[in-house]
């Protein structure tokens, strides 16, 4: 095997420009995780090399901790395809990632049922809290492991909008779901004005086909919060 190189890179949650939608890889000591690509890695980049380890072997990378608790992002990189983001955690009480294969990304688009660009799949305007919800893609996987929505919130009012971002939620039945990842442009939004945001949920116990499933956004000194039925949602 060939060991890759690694450079430490700080993880960012508030960033100017979206990142890579990323992976959520579970690890644990002694074991490995096998991440495989249809296109050969050319690089990997690792945020932690003190706790974790990478190796390279043809189409594919192995990841190992070296510590029974440690967190740290890496990127993967590409001649042809766009780079990966992986969220490596590793715990004594995990359920480890074992083995992910990962199609081209021009694929995952063609066979996903929800994943669509450059449009908007739900828009909803609230009046009550001056403001409008564009919800641009919607990736659930097959395995239903991660649901991935990449949004936009804008500001219809003359004041800035403050959202409580730790306390969005996705509500299904009785249940409120926390986030697994959320990465926002800013924390606020000015007026007349709009902020990309991405949600990460990790193995929601929702619909497969998202009906009755509704996002809910609550904002700081406003008492009501913009709720957001995904599927067919106005």
């Amino acid at each position: 095997m060939k060991k890759c190189i690694l450079l430490l890179l700080p993880a960012v949650s508030m960033a100017a420009e979206m990142a890579p939608a990323p992976f959520p890889v579970f690890l644990k000591a002694g074991y490995s995780s096998v991440l495989e690509f249809d296109e050969m890695p050319i690089r990997v980049v690792l945020g932690d090399g003190q706790s974790f380890q990478v190796e390279k072997l043809d189409h594919s990378i192995v990841v190992r901790t070296l510590a029974p608790y440690a967190a740290s992002n890496m990127f993967v990189y590409f001649k042809d395809s766009a780079p990966r983001l992986f969220v490596l955690t590793a715990s004594e009480d995990a359920n480890p990632t074992y083995y992910k294969k990962f199609e081209k990304e021009t694929k995952i688009r063609q066979l996903s049922q929800f994943a669509k660009t450059d449009q908007t799949i739900v828009k909803k305007a609230d009046q009550k809290t001056n403001s409008t919800i564009l919800i641009s893609k919607i990736n659930f996987d097959s395995k239903k492991d991660y649901l991935t929505l990449d949004c936009e919130l804008i500001s219809d009012s003359s004041e800035k909008l403050k959202p409580s971002w730790d306390l969005i939620r996705l509500r299904y039945k009785d249940a409120a779901i926390k986030p697994f990842k959320l990465w926002a442009e800013r924390k606020e939004v000015q007026k007349n004005s709009k902020v990309k945001f991405r949600l990460i949920f990790a193995k929601p116990n929702i619909s497969r086909d998202l009906s009755g499933v509704t996002l809910v956004v609550p904002f700081q000194g406003q008492s009501n919060a913009l709720t957001v039925l995904i599927k067919g949602g106005k």
